[in-house]
């Protein structure tokens, strides 16, 4: 956490010296044939992005889109996992299944989510359910292969100590293969989690509505507003941020007898 706030703050000290020194250089004044708008600040300046932060968030706007853009990462975060777990379940469980599966999870994987957008449009209409099965069907993809991968790594010498024991198949699973697979899946829903909130701009293309974060860089765009864009850039890295501290959190927790094995080994 310390590492990110001082990468953070480097950020920002880089940019406000940028902003000041380029400002006499950059065209302040710009002409765009298509659209006829004059007075675009290319990069703009700490006194700008505060005016633009204090208008948004009195006016609700950027607290309204990281809600309403939160609660669909959330649901598809969610669905995604789920859906990750089972498909990578499934796969590690069954060599054949993960063989019928695997080439699709992985075209499915590494399809950029604004392909996919008119195909789920046509599938499921301009509403709230496209937008949450694009976020849930990436995240879905993350996980499935990261489960896969972290149940295929589980060492052979604890399966033959459970077959040993005559651990049912099902108990093995519970008790065994999942337990050493936690890392993995962790880290797959760390990136999931992450690639939610990318997915989320292109999600909330379809049919775009306010307040949502998504709508807020379209229109930002559109115009344009450059300090606009910067503020939403800046709010959705932090909400991934403050996302991944509190996965980090749980991590920690759910695999906190993982240290203590490794430093009973140690003593050992």
């Amino acid at each position: 956490m310390r590492h990110a706030l001082v990468a953070f703050a480097t950020l920002a000290v880089l940019y406000g010296a940028v902003a000041q020194i380029s400002s006499p250089y950059l065209p302040r004044r710009v002409w765009m044939g298509a659209h006829y708008i004059e007075n675009v600040e290319f990069l703009p300046t700490y006194g700008s992005l505060a005016t633009e932060t204090v208008f948004l968030l009195r006016s609700g706007t950027l607290m309204g889109g990281v809600l309403v853009s939160g609660g669909r990462v959330l649901a598809g975060v969610l669905a995604g996992t789920t859906v990750g777990l089972v498909v990578g379940l499934a796969a590690a469980a069954e060599p054949r299944m993960g063989a019928l599966l695997l080439p699709w999870v992985t075209l499915v994987r590494f399809a950029a989510a604004l392909a996919l957008l008119p195909l789920y449009v046509l599938w499921f209409g301009v509403g709230e359910l496209a937008r949450i099965l694009l976020i849930t069907t990436g995240v879905g993809a993350v996980v499935s292969l990261g489960v896969l991968q972290g149940a295929s790594g589980v060492p052979r010498v604890y399966l033959e100590a459970a077959a040993v024991l005559g651990l049912p198949r099902a108990m093995t699973w519970r008790r065994v293969v999942l337990p050493c697979a936690l890392p993995e899946i962790f880290s797959s829903v760390r990136i999931g989690v992450a690639l939610a909130w990318t997915t989320m701009v292109v999600a909330e293309l379809i049919d775009p509505h306010s307040p949502s974060l998504g709508y807020l860089l379209t229109l930002a765009a559109t115009y344009p507003r450059v300090s606009t864009i910067v503020i939403g850039i800046v709010a959705i890295g932090l909400v991934v941020l403050a996302s991944d501290r509190l996965l980090l959190a749980v991590h920690g927790r759910a695999t906190g007898w993982m240290a203590r094995r490794e430093a009973h080994a140690h003593l050992a």
